[in-house]
């Protein structure tokens, strides 16, 4: 079946003389690999297209016995030449980029989770200034766009203000925010500040325009990252390590 989608380039390489194969995110199909035959020296059908991080329209064909996908054309939607262009951006890119492929393996898809990637790299292109906190919260953002992860507003048990309690913690394995007089039970624990359960939960809120350029106070930071990490390990499943998000 023939299909049309805006995707993603996440990762582009060679695989015979003139034919390329792209690593692709898309909004309803997920993470998903098709060939580009002929794409290194195309001119009409892939003008200007098949570099990592560009915004494309693309058309899908499925192969006769249907055991592979193949791109028909494309039309540039948005590029990010500044950006590869950009070591000191580029790298945290390519984070959030490894961390999307990691979650969305195969072909089931997120369309919020989709136009998040989308809007974190047209801000990365735009922008100079943003926050090096910012692949930690967009972790953090997809997280809770898969329904995992507590609020950050108010102790489910009691209802006071995680902004003015006294050690707010991250129950993990339940789920929840408390307050330290009710932050009962086993499993990992992270306490928390009122910085950060602030920000974590502008994040789980509001679209990464208004959290991308959070500066964090120095003692803060190291909570946020325990707290993320922690969510990330325990919900997906995954870990940064060795340049890589792995299995854990």
């Amino acid at each position: 079946m023939d299909f049309t989608e805006t995707s993603l380039i996440l990762k582009v390489g060679s695989f015979r003389e003139i034919d390329l194969w792209v690593r692709l995110a898309t909004p309803t199909h997920g993470v998903l690999t098709a060939f580009a035959f002929g794409g290194s020296k195309s001119r009409r059908r892939f003008m200007g297209c098949l570099d990592p991080l560009n915004c494309v329209e693309f058309q899908f064909h499925r192969s006769g016995r249907g055991d592979y996908l193949y791109l028909m054309e494309g039309r540039l939607v948005r590029g990010c030449p500044g950006l590869r262009a950009d070591p000191a951006r580029l790298g945290p890119a390519v984070n959030c980029v490894k961390f999307y492929e990691a979650v969305f393996e195969g072909p089931d898809g997120s369309e919020e989770s989709f136009a998040l990637l989308a809007e974190t790299l047209e801000l990365m292109e735009d922008r100079t200034d943003l926050s090096a906190l910012l692949p930690l919260l967009f972790r953090a953002k997809v997280v809770f766009l898969q329904g995992y992860g507590p609020g950050f507003g108010a102790c489910p048990r009691c209802g006071k203000d995680l902004r003015t309690a006294a050690a707010p913690t991250l129950l993990v394995e339940q789920g929840v925010v408390a307050c330290a007089e009710h932050a009962h039970g086993s499993g990992r624990r992270v306490v928390l500040d009122a910085w950060t359960v602030e920000l974590l939960e502008t994040v789980r809120m509001r679209s990464v325009r208004r959290w991308a350029d959070a500066a964090a106070p120095a003692a803060s930071r190291r909570r946020v990252f325990d707290a993320v990490d922690a969510l990330v390990r325990y919900h997906l499943g995954l870990a940064w390590e060795d340049g890589r998000f792995r299995r854990v």
